[in-house]
């Protein structure tokens, strides 16, 4: 099913729901992970939409679709997103990445910015991942957040639903 959110497509049949405890213990390369997002096997209806938007609700959608990804995406989690953005927006340009969509959660500081790739295989995007944090990480502290991620489990790499156009 087709989910359109501001600029953003998505082809999901289900969905992700923050809850207040862990539901998933997930082991993966020596590692353990607790989610609190528990996966809800239908379609996404406009009317949790509108929860989430409303902040009553925290919804997230899946990044990884059979080993292929539509959207590479940085998440920062500070007050100074501004001077974040600023960054990334000339990193983007000097690797001749024009197109991009910016996002923000005021009510948790939050920053996504969503860069559209064409169904491409996930060994692909983890190199261009790769690239674009090795020159985030000359710049600046680790404090961002870069997806897809090939060292977190498949059910890690989900993307909180965007608030607001930037």
């Amino acid at each position: 099913m087709k989910i359109n959110i501001f600029d953003l497509e998505f082809e999901s049949k289900y969905f992700y729901i923050y809850t207040n405890s862990i539901v998933e213990k997930i082991t993966f390369n020596n590692r353990v992970f607790y989610s609190k997002y528990k996966k809800i096997t239908t379609p996404l209806t406009p009317m949790l939409l509108k929860q989430h938007q409303n902040h009553d609700i925290k919804l997230a959608l899946p990044l990884i679709e059979k080993s292929r990804v539509n959207y590479l995406v940085l998440e920062y989690y500070q007050e100074d997103w501004r001077a974040f953005y600023a960054l990334v927006k000339h990193l983007l340009k000097n690797l001749n990445i024009n197109l991009y969509f910016s996002y923000q959660d005021e009510e948790e500081m939050l920053l996504q910015i969503f860069i559209p790739r064409d169904n491409i295989a996930l060994d692909i995007a983890y190199k261009e991942v790769e690239n674009i944090k090795s020159l985030l990480n000359t710049k600046l502290k680790k404090s961002y957040k870069i997806f897809p991620n090939k060292n977190l489990p498949q059910n890690y790499n989900i993307i909180a639903i965007p608030h607001k156009k930037i």
